[in-house]
């Protein structure tokens, strides 16, 4: 049985992303969206400002709908409780998702000028971290979304960086000094 995602988060942290929030609303979207499973849609639109566009969402057809633009206190929490994550491929975003463990569907936002997104989106895609897509393909990526070859993200080992940095100086002091 193929697995449901009941709960879905859909973000775009601080930045605009008002293709993906308009997509939402496509009948090929909120099929692939019903298709999974999905009965709970929370929303963290940014700054999109389309208030009846926004409005709209309260009409999907057996979809319940949460809208917010950016709670950074409560943020954590809707992560937490998702079954799938579809947002933009900010680091922070992208970060906390995977030291989460949660599935995790990367829309690149290809209206940024510099697209360092995509760079991110790109790597850990290649790694099999994460599903990465562009909004034209996004409907057919969801609706065939699925986790069977996604790898655990590696826990967050604090102190690899600081090691790195004091053998990096160790190894400075000692070719200086002999």
């Amino acid at each position: 049985m193929e697995k449901k995602y009941r709960k879905i988060f859909i973000t775009v942290g601080t930045t605009r992303f008002d293709r993906l929030i308009e997509s939402l609303l496509m009948p090929n979207v909120i099929s692939a969206l019903q298709q999974i499973g999905c009965e709970q849609l929370t929303i963290q639109y940014g700054r999109y400002n389309d208030l009846d566009q926004l409005n709209l969402f309260q009409m999907l057809p057996n979809i319940s709908v949460k809208l917010f633009d950016y709670d950074y206190k409560s943020f954590e929490k809707y992560l937490q409780n998702s079954d799938l994550i579809i947002g933009h491929a900010g680091a922070g975003t992208v970060l906390e998702a995977l030291r989460m463990n949660k599935s995790l569907l990367i829309v690149i936002n290809n209206d940024l000028m510099d697209n360092h997104q995509q760079e991110l989106a790109d790597e850990l895609a290649e790694n099999n971290y994460v599903q990465c897509t562009d909004i034209e393909n996004f409907p057919n990526i969801l609706c065939k979304f699925n986790t069977k070859n996604i790898r655990p993200f590696p826990i967050h080992n604090p102190l690899l960086f600081r090691n790195f940095i004091q053998n990096l100086f160790n190894q400075e002091t000692t070719t200086t000094t002999t």
